[in-house]
């Protein structure tokens, strides 16, 4: 029986870069990851796959190299076993590991909405997490010609986006009145969801799916709450995902109402020695400090840095606050990204916020070829101006825009400070430094806060 300092299950972003850190900062211990396929996939490159990358996942391919050129150890075999008493890891194929710490890095898995009938039927389909699934699921849609998507989410919207540019006829259905709704504001979902529409997707919101009908076990159409019926030759169902948990809950590992592993700020566990990070372990958020879920790679990637230093001892104290949801997309070719909290957030937390936003060119003159016009949108404290949340949208800028507003809520910048901010500029490059996006926002919100007492 083979033992290592630290075994890690799972092979996801969360899983490469706890076992990166540990390995750089603690080059004297050992390292095994276990991990279910040889291949993995960039998560959020996956929607790309059915038309950007010509419907070929092997260019989207993500491994663990980086952590194996550090003298990690991996093995394709998957865990069916945890023994937190002994210590030990039990794979399928009849080895055991033992282990001085613990990491599950499990990740999530597609949810299945079990209460719609036909959700087995021959060509319904998820996104899910893996290299086989998707690479099998790229060169199957090259035989459709019509689809439905279910879900109006990132990747609902982003993989319907990307199949109706393969000149598929798509139909999108979401539940909500807009796209997005999770993630923007409702000004924002609204221009979103008009995006969906000029990129040749038929959108359907505030709209219910009642079952998915099928003939010779095989899908034929969907049929919606309303009596609608929609022929089509296959379906994605893209509702959300789910904490993949059922090793850890076998294992004895508190769980928490959403059904992730219950941990503390470091990603450490109620057992000794085990840790969790990434999809399969819980985020506080970060306006409320309460439970929260947010499937992002951005954020596993952020916890496993974390629980990489201080999985042999606090080393590093986690100075974030909770999880903050750092979002960003491109729709027929509008960037669009948020972070922390907006009006409908912000309400449903009972924390009270002041908005403003401006418009530029993101370059100057606003004459030049390339230019975009550039949204940035805030929201402050109405008695402080500490910054809670921040959107964007216009052209590809928007994507490092909104990590700068990130940033800045993250440490707490009030609207105040931000007026003063220092920023390089150049005409190809950026908005005029006399028109910079963020610095008129926050100074049109201290106007609001100055007029409003």
């Amino acid at each position: 029986m083979k033992a290592y300092d630290v075994i890690i299950i799972g092979g996801g972003p969360a899983a490469i870069v706890t076992g990166i850190t540990v390995r750089k900062f603690f080059r004297d211990k050992s390292v095994l990851m276990i991990k279910e396929e040889s291949d993995g996939l960039v998560p959020c490159g996956i929607p790309y796959i059915f038309h950007h990358l010509d419907n070929d996942a092997a260019k989207n391919k993500m491994g663990p190299k980086p952590f194996i050129d550090l003298g990690g150890e991996v093995i394709v075999d998957t865990a069916v076993k945890v023994d937190k008493i002994k210590k030990e890891v039990h794979v399928e194929s009849g080895e055991v590991y033992k282990y001085d710490k613990l990491v599950f890095a499990t990740g999530s898995l597609p949810i299945v909405p079990d209460f719609i009938p036909g959700n087995n039927l021959e060509n319904v389909f998820y996104i899910r997490k893996s290299y086989p699934y998707i690479y099998d699921l790229a060169l199957s849609v090259k035989g459709f010609k019509n689809m439905v998507i279910v879900g109006g989410g990132f990747i609902g919207a982003e993989v319907a986006e990307q199949l109706a540019a393969s000149k598929i006829n798509v139909t999108l259905i979401e539940s909500e009145k807009f796209c997005f709704s999770k993630a923007f504001s409702p000004e924002l979902s609204s221009i979103a969801t008009e995006a969906m529409k000029g990129a040749k997707v038929n959108v359907m919101t505030s709209t219910l799916v009642k079952e998915i009908l099928g003939e010779n076990n095989k899908v034929k159409s969907v049929l919606l709450s309303d009596g609608t019926k929609i022929d089509t030759d296959a379906v994605i169902l893209a509702i959300g995902y789910r904490a993949n948990t059922r090793l850890a809950k076998e294992a004895g590992l508190e769980l928490n109402r959403y059904g992730d592993i219950h941990v503390d700020n470091y990603g450490r566990t109620t057992m000794p020695d085990i840790s969790a990070c990434g999809d399969c372990a819980q985020d506080f958020g970060f306006l409320t400090g309460r439970s929260d879920v947010v499937k992002l790679a951005s954020t596993a990637t952020a916890q496993a840095r974390t629980l990489g230093h201080n999985l042999f001892g606090i080393r590093i104290k986690k100075c974030c606050a909770g999880t903050l949801g750092v979002f960003s997309t491109e729709i027929n070719g509008l960037a669009m990204a948020a972070a922390g909290a907006n009006e409908t957030s912000a309400q449903q937390a009972g924390v009270d916020i002041i908005s403003a936003e401006f418009t530029s060119p993101d370059r100057h003159p606003g004459c030049l070829p390339g230019v975009s016009n550039l949204t940035v949108k805030l929201y402050a404290s109405p008695v402080d101006g500490i910054l809670f949340g921040g959107e964007a949208w216009g052209g590809t800028s928007v994507g490092e825009i909104i990590n700068i507003i990130s940033l800045a809520i993250q440490k707490s910048i009030t609207v105040y400070e931000l007026i003063s901010y220092q920023v390089g500029t150049h005409p190809l490059l950026t908005s005029s430094p006399v028109n910079n996006p963020i610095i008129r926002t926050a100074e049109e919100i201290v106007y609001k806060i100055s007029y409003s007492k």
